[in-house]
């Protein structure tokens, strides 16, 4: 299948309650399908090539503010895995670069509070 969808077969993976509480679960959902209506990128009835909008719009940045770097992280890594067209392997790899640069921040942050203390 080279076009899973991304609510149900990918992302819902990842966006569970084993790995998020209620809260944020909730609110995750409840952003995916805003963005889902709002991009059109499912695969029943939508063109699911439209993820890459999703991925570089300032709603998919919205939803890693919930999920967290590292939940987000991998959330995109299963796209990269589980879709084979290049363009969305390819903007899937450049969001795992910046989401890295920013867990590299993150964890400078965490050693410069610990030093201090």
């Amino acid at each position: 299948m080279e076009y899973p969808d991304f609510l149900r077969h990918v992302a819902n993976k990842i966006i569970s309650p084993t790995n998020l509480d209620a809260k944020r679960l909730d609110e995750a959902r409840k952003l995916l399908a805003e963005a889902e209506t709002k991009y059109k990128f499912s695969s029943y009835g939508g063109n699911p090539k439209k993820l890459i909008d999703y991925l570089q719009s300032p709603e998919f940045i919205e939803l890693v503010m919930i999920l967290g770097v590292d939940l987000s992280k991998k959330l995109v890594q299963l796209i990269r895995d589980s879709y084979q067209d290049e363009e969305m392997k390819s903007t899937a790899n450049k969001i795992i670069e910046e989401l890295d640069g920013y867990s590299d921040i993150e964890e400078s942050k965490t050693v410069r509070s610990r030093t201090f203390l």
